[in-house]
């Protein structure tokens, strides 16, 4: 078993193209993109100024009335944001629609609130977290009402309570690197290019030079065969990962995640999801009948484009954020800008699972004479 899992590893460190295009060339991507690019990509979208205008049905309770105005004179006074107020509420969205305001918000009896978007995909996003913000801030005032609403009447009679020491500050992003952009995404890249057409090429030319029927006529269990292969592929995206990000962190100066048990979680993940994707094309390689080196080049780059692994603005809404490549890109993110663990954990337990799928499935058909002719 030991020999039959060493044979990818032998046949990466001999082929010297292998060997350039599995742990060389993500580097290479890593430094080119990162430095060359970092003038004219930025990993973050600057928003820029907000002019949000607003109308506000104000209710005749006199705490909503209060907490609306509050809530305005808090927006007005961070730097970037204009609030403009309108004379109704058809005028906010009237503003919007000509351009003279990026969103509408309306405050509306009892407090909710609308939100009438522009055509800035990233100030919408903007203006709804402001939105959604304030709903949760009001959340509190509400609670207090409703549970205790003398007391809170009591208090609000000299300026409503302070409920911001319940929100907690995160970092957005802001200073993250293109550098940072790339050492994740580079490792995507390889772990899909690499062990897509690493796993279909290694079972077509199995099956082409003979390999897998003379390995499976021997006196051993078919089952285990696969499993195997499927192991002969984790010394590669061990070797993979751990490269990249030793290189990208020491010589580029990329930042992974914040804290060491975070950062030995990507590692993990990088080295599951390469497997699993490996896993899924051996049995594509099992039954193709040309060599699936080009088209699966042509298809899974393509999918990487669309996917903004090479670039982060390249993003085909309703498309892009369903394929596998973004998924695993956006879990990554998740956990290296905002430091957030549960999409990164939900991708390692779903890769696991098709892992798991892919070795029974396999399994199945090894055991089968006609698929290794």
């Amino acid at each position: 078993m030991f020999e039959w899992i060493l044979v990818p590893v032998r046949g990466l460190i001999r082929e010297k193209s292998n060997l350039f295009f599995s742990l060389v060339f993500p580097i290479m991507l890593v430094a080119i993109l990162g430095s060359m690019l970092a003038n004219l990509d930025n990993p973050d979208t600057p928003v820029g100024e907000l002019r949000i205008v607003y109308y506000a049905e104000f209710s005749p309770v006199p705490e909503e009335a209060a907490a609306v105005q509050m809530f305005i004179e808090g927006i007005t006074e961070h730097g970037g944001v204009v609030m403009i107020k309108a004379a109704d509420a058809n005028a906010a969205r009237a503003e919007v629609d000509s351009g003279g305001a990026d969103a509408a918000m309306i405050f509306e009896a009892p407090l909710g609130i609308s939100i009438a978007e522009g055509k800035d995909l990233y100030k919408n996003r903007a203006v709804n977290l402001i939105a959604q913000n304030i709903a949760h801030e009001y959340a509190a005032y509400k609670t207090a009402f409703i549970q205790a609403p003398e007391v809170f009447m009591e208090k609000a009679a000299a300026g409503l309570p302070d409920f911001s020491g319940l929100a907690v500050g995160k970092d957005l992003g802001v200073s993250r690197s293109m550098m940072d952009f790339y050492a994740v995404t580079a490792i995507v890249m390889i772990a899909f290019m690499g062990g897509g057409i690493g796993g279909a090429s290694g079972m077509f030319f199995g099956r082409q030079d003979g390999t897998l029927r003379r390995v499976t006529a021997a006196p051993r269990g078919r089952t285990r065969l696969f499993l195997e292969n499927v192991a002969g592929v984790l010394p590669q995206n061990i070797m993979q990962a751990a490269i990249v990000m030793i290189v990208s962190t020491v010589f580029f100066g990329a930042r992974y995640a914040k804290t060491l048990p975070d950062n030995l979680l990507l590692f993990a993940f990088f080295i599951v999801l390469g497997t699993a994707v490996s896993a899924v094309f051996m049995l594509v390689g099992m039954f193709v009948r040309v060599n699936p080196y080009v088209p699966l080049m042509a298809v899974l780059w393509t999918l990487l484009f669309m996917s903004g692994t090479f670039s982060k603005d390249i993003n085909i809404e309703g498309f892009s954020e369903y394929l596998p490549m973004s998924i695993a890109q956006r879990a990554a993110f998740d956990l290296t800008v905002f430091g957030r663990p549960e999409q990164l954990l939900l991708v390692i337990a779903v890769s696991a699972i098709v892992l798991a799928v892919s070795c029974v499935l396999g399994a199945v058909f090894f055991r089968r004479k006609e698929i290794m002719l």
